[in-house]
């Protein structure tokens, strides 16, 4: 609401936003003759009438009784002009309804068909006009409904129940009853906004500029709305939507445009706007991190852009060489106006306060030529209790405060000198195992929250209890430390070894494809089809992994590759899970060995789509692609850590049942302690790349050994493909002497004289189907090549010798 002023002279408005007395005061001059006047007048608010029906959707039993509430929440501050009365409609025909109290009515119903109750306070119920309604679904009896509870009305089971926000709020809380007829634990109270959150909302949207008393109103109500939601036993399920809505707020004011008279009221000002800020960042943040990590982050990120852009606004008030300071218990501000050939330093070093052991920056005057006039003026933060929200994964943690620097006029991207920062490293008894990375914070690809980057900043030198960064550009700086204590000599070498060792394992796949294809022939079985489908999944996942994981410009294209990856990944895995059980059919005999491959292409290549779809609608799209790589994020990693742990217990099962029946074998029985040690090594090497297990070292490096494990882990998984190649193609016998018949074939066609080079090739090839361990007492698996018996079902507990044809 304006109040205006007006005369023939002049013509003032003040922002109304609260109600009381408000003075006109009317001067003039004009020669000779003086014009004065001013007149007073009491100004009262009131509210419009917030009517609320209970419940908003409820099922009942046919012929149970049930109610409908209709009344107006803030019915002593509204403003209901006389013969105003709440009326409750049926088919648009008024019904008599209990009376509670004035404009408070309840309505007894009993059940026979479905019936929406409509309720109006300015129409009447033959107006087409709907203010608010009620929908009850009536059901027949034993049909599985949630029982009342609380203000949650009797609900049909698999639908969701609707209730009005608590009283002070406008909007709509949600809970699903479950199919089985019970309460789910989770309310949705995000529509939940407050009324008087929701007034300084639509005042502050009615202006672009505001005066100082209408920001100090604004504010302090702000406030008195944040402490009572951190501190009162409010509604938990809507008070971080206190939280939210009044850090929409801080950024909303914080575009606005406020002229202050000088650096005194500039101050004034900033220290209530500092003081809401700092609770949200102490107190507040937590209750919406209770509620919605993600949230939690936006929350932060619109306050560092609010506490900057308000700084605007209070230079304009400063002279060169004045400053506004703010001091909390997890905060320090200054905004200050200087001579533009002074270094900017912060904090200001005081006698007796030595920066030697403390978290302080300093940037070059030199860094500022580009700055026109010959003053500057600058914003600096240091915020003690924010960052961890911005990391990605848990085997980093924010080792120091943040600290932050907005120069007004100059581009940060590039400076003419670097700033310099010390940290003071938090933690310290746990921080010298590993080096710091100096980071800063940038916005994401939607521009809604921010990430750690390091782009621009390096490491300059370090201490067990002291850090000092360098970068090029001006942002929020911090500086971060591993969990997992992995120096970054190592980051770096694991990278190396990961990369290299992909395309290495790229091309052994790509090979094992096409030698498995030229012979053919020679080659087909079922066990053969699973090789190549594996190779087939392995080089499009690491083709995926190697060139595309980090293109997070694009969010859609993000989230496509990211569940492409997990497509791929995951049909690794269910193919080596087929693997696995061909290998347990072969050496069972559950089954006919020469069945269809088909049943276990499906399995592959099937499960990991519906898991993928699984995952995609649990989500909405929305676990796919964060801000530093096309994966699962952290809340949805379970779409590809749980199956991917679950086949590696079975394949582990698998393995111990077979290598405890070769073991136990007549054939091997017969061997040495040696040539067993032998074979069961050869087995290993050649089961463990297609069965998975190697993956099992990534699950022990986050153990006490971490970098050990860390390594095997980047150096056997990396290399898969071509394990693959070496133990089943290189050392393959089948594929050796498919070589060595392609040989012998192309010989007799084209060398028909040399008949004594073809004896000698066909003796050597006998010689080579007796080299790996095989005899006519043994099955000798057709990929791998190493001596596998056969349970015989019809002779349980014998072993007897199984003939591949």
């Amino acid at each position: 609401m304006n109040l205006s002023c007006v005369s023939t002279l002049t013509i003032t408005k003040v922002d109304i936003l609260t109600e009381g007395q408000y003075t006109c005061n009317v001067k003039e001059e004009i020669q000779g003759i003086i014009f004065r006047g001013q007149m007073t007048t009491q100004i009262n608010i009131k509210q419009k009438p917030i009517l609320v029906i209970k419940p908003i959707r409820s099922s009942v039993e046919e012929g149970s009784p049930f109610n409908v509430n209709c009344y107006v929440t803030n019915k002593k501050d509204a403003y209901i002009k006389n013969g105003t009365d709440i009326k409750m409609c049926v088919n648009k025909t008024e019904i008599k309804c209990q009376y509670n109290s004035n404009h408070n009515f309840t309505c007894n119903f009993t059940a026979a068909s479905n019936v929406t109750v409509e309720c109006k306070l300015r129409s009447n119920c033959s107006s087409s006009s709907s203010e608010l309604f009620s929908a009850i679904t009536v059901l027949k009896k034993g049909e599985k409904l949630c029982q009342k509870e609380g203000d949650w009305p009797t609900t049909q089971a698999g639908q969701e129940a609707i209730i009005p926000c608590p009283d002070g709020y406008s909007g709509e809380k949600t809970r699903k009853c479950l199919i089985l007829g019970s309460w789910a634990t989770v309310i949705n109270s995000d529509g939940c906004k407050k009324e008087e959150l929701e007034k300084i909302e639509n005042l502050l949207n009615d202006t672009t500029e505001l005066t100082e008393n209408a920001l100090e109103s604004s504010l302090s109500s702000i406030s008195s709305i944040v402490n009572n939601s951190i501190t009162s036993s409010n509604d938990n399920d809507v008070a971080h939507n206190d939280i939210i809505q009044s850090v929409d707020l801080i950024s909303t004011i914080s575009e606005k445009t406020v002229n202050f008279t000088n650096q005194a009221s500039a101050n004034k000002t900033t220290q209530v706007f500092m003081g809401v800020v700092s609770d949200i960042l102490d107190n507040g943040k937590n209750q919406v991190k209770a509620k919605n990590k993600t949230k939690e982050k936006e929350v932060t990120s619109k306050i560092l852009s609010s506490v900057n852009k308000f700084a605007k606004s209070v230079t304009k008030a400063l002279q060169v060489n004045q400053s506004v300071t703010v001091n909390k218990t997890n905060m320090l501000l200054s905004i200050e106006k200087i001579a533009k050939t002074t270094d900017i330093k912060f904090p200001k070093k005081t006698e007796g306060n030595s920066q030697q052991l403390t978290t302080h920056f300093t940037l070059p005057s030199e860094a500022l030529g580009d700055i026109k006039g010959d003053g500057v003026a600058f914003t600096a933060v240091k915020y003690d209790n924010i960052g961890s929200e911005f990391l990605s994964g848990n085997e980093t943690s924010i080792g120091s405060s943040v600290l932050s620097l907005t120069v007004d006029g100059l581009i940060s991207t590039n400076l003419n000198e670097n700033i310099t920062l010390s940290f003071q490293r938090r933690n310290v008894s746990n921080s010298t195992t590993s080096s710091p990375n100096c980071v800063f914070l940038s916005e994401d690809r939607n521009n809604l929250v921010s990430v750690w980057n390091t782009s621009g900043c390096s490491l300059k030198s370090f201490t067990d209890t002291q850090v000092t960064c360098t970068c090029n550009h001006l942002t929020n700086f911090a500086i971060l430390m591993s969990l997992t204590k992995t120096p970054s000599s190592h980051s770096q070498a694991l990278t190396l070894i990961t990369y290299i060792g992909c395309s290495f394992s790229v091309l052994g796949a790509l090979a094992t494809i096409v030698i498995y294809l030229y012979f053919w022939r020679y080659l087909k079985n079922r066990r053969s089809v699973l090789i190549i489908n594996l190779c087939l999944a392995l080089s499009i996942a690491y083709l995926l992994f190697l060139t595309v994981l980090d293109q997070t410009n694009d969010t859609v294209g993000c989230s496509v590759i990211a569940a492409l990856l997990q497509y791929f990944f995951l049909a690794m895995f269910c193919i080596m899970l087929a693997l696995g059980i061909d290998l347990a059919i072969a050496v069972l005999d559950v089954f006919s060995s020469r069945s269809s491959s088909g049943l276990l292409l499906l399995l592959g290549w099937g499960l990991p789509a519906a898991i993928v779809g699984i995952t995609l609608l649990s989500t909405n799209v929305g676990g796919y692609g964060d801000e530093t790589f096309c994966w699962l994020r952290n809340d949805t990693l379970f779409g590809f850590i749980g199956p991917a742990l679950a086949i590696i217990l079975v394949n582990f099962i698998i393995l111990i049942i077979v290598m405890k029946t070769m073991f136990s074998s007549s054939f091997m029985l017969k061997k040495t302690v040696k040539e067993k040690t032998i074979s069961g090594i050869r087995g290993m090497c050649a089961l463990l790349p297609t069965l998975g297990l190697t993956w099992v070292f990534g699950v022990l490096s986050l153990g006490g050994a971490a970098v050990v494990f860390q390594y095997l882990f980047a150096i056997f998984n990396s290399l898969q493909g071509l394990f693959i190649f070496i133990f089943h193609v290189l050392l393959n016998t089948q594929v050796r002497q498919a070589v060595t018949r392609k040989v012998k074939k192309y010989e007799s066609r084209t060398l028909s004289t040399k008949t004594s080079k073809s004896k000698f090739v066909s003796k050597s090839s006998s010689k080579e189907m007796q080299s790996f361990e095989e005899s006519n007492e043994g099955f000798r698996n057709e990929s791998t090549g190493f001596a596998i018996p056969r349970i015989d079902s019809s002779d349980v507990g014998q072993h007897r010798p199984f003939k591949s044809s």
